[in-house]
């Protein structure tokens, strides 16, 4: 063929040898590539994981505490305790917390007629109510606090409401005193953040309804600092003096609560990625190589802004 414009054998063969070379490259790079997806959107939905729950407890974090226009919540009980309220006054979890608190914007009135324990209707004053609210701007199906000048305080549910009136269930095991007229409602939240352990969940409480917040999570710790970030253990939280009564009792050391530190730990939830490296993985698997997903920890530190 030579001189005639074409290709000889081993010109042929170099050029065949060659694109399987090249093709053969390209295969691997595309089949290392599609393997390697799963493996790329487990790993970003662990960390997206991760993401959603330090915004979550970051978020409820710092409006822990936050009062109406009259002050902060922490003047009344605890705004931040490490139990579940199901959990006897006194106790404490490493891997539990409440938090109570007044959202922004949430409706507030006063009592315009004295309440007594177990009495199911409040009467609100009008004064200072947004105009054309039917009950200052409370809704039914939610929780307020109740409170007054002398430290009292009581959650209540709210299960219906008419024109300045407020019909409630107490929560927590009912009211501990009668309240004044002139006695404060504010919609209120208390929510626990606690650790499902065999469910491998975090959860959170709020009233009668539980929701998970993320899933495969292998560990949860919440703790405790004071002024200057001094550690504060769980025991100092249980031996007293105690302050309040009923439900809302709390040991006053919960007073000197500055800041919190949650931390959790998570996996991914395909058992085949995970290693054999016990550092890096809680719950050792049997994956090899570049086909793991180690654990990520995500941790907040939130100084809480609306102590007292």
């Amino acid at each position: 063929m030579k001189g005639q414009g074409g290709f000889s054998i081993i010109e042929l063969l170099v050029a065949t040898a060659i694109l399987f070379v090249v093709s053969g490259a390209v295969l691997g790079l595309l089949h290392d590539g599609l393997a390697g997806t799963p493996i790329l959107e487990e790993a970003a939905d662990l960390h997206q994981r991760a993401r959603v729950v330090s915004d979550a407890l970051s978020t409820e974090l710092r409006a822990s505490a936050a009062g109406p226009p009259s002050g902060a919540l922490s003047r009344y009980f605890a705004a931040v305790e490490p139990r579940h309220p199901v959990d006897p006054v006194g106790s404490a979890s490493p891997t539990a917390i409440t938090l109570r608190y007044v959202p922004a914007g949430g409706a507030h009135a006063r009592l315009m007629q004295p309440l007594a324990p177990g009495v199911p209707v409040a009467i609100l004053e009008a004064a200072g109510c947004p105009v054309n609210t039917t009950a200052c701007g409370f809704v039914a199906q939610t929780t307020a606090v109740i409170f007054d000048g002398a430290g009292h305080a009581d959650f209540v549910q709210i299960d219906a409401i008419g024109p300045g009136i407020l019909t409630i269930t107490d929560l927590g095991g009912g009211r501990s005193v009668s309240y004044a007229a002139g006695a404060e409602i504010a919609e209120a939240l208390q929510v626990t953040y606690f650790f499902d352990a065999p469910a491998r969940q975090l959860r959170r409480a709020e009233g009668s309804g539980t929701f998970v917040v993320v899933d495969n999570v292998i560990a949860v710790t919440f703790d405790y600092f004071a002024d200057g970030m001094a550690p504060m253990s769980l025991p100092q939280f249980q031996d007293g003096p105690f302050v309040g009564a009923g439900a809302t009792a709390f040991d006053a050391d919960l007073l000197r609560v500055k800041a919190i530190r949650a931390a959790l730990r998570l996996e991914t939830g395909v058992d085949r990625m995970r290693g054999v490296d016990a550092a890096l993985f809680a719950r050792p698997g049997t994956a090899t190589g570049r086909r793991t997903i180690p654990d990520v920890v995500a941790r907040v530190d939130i100084a809480l802004r609306n102590g007292s």
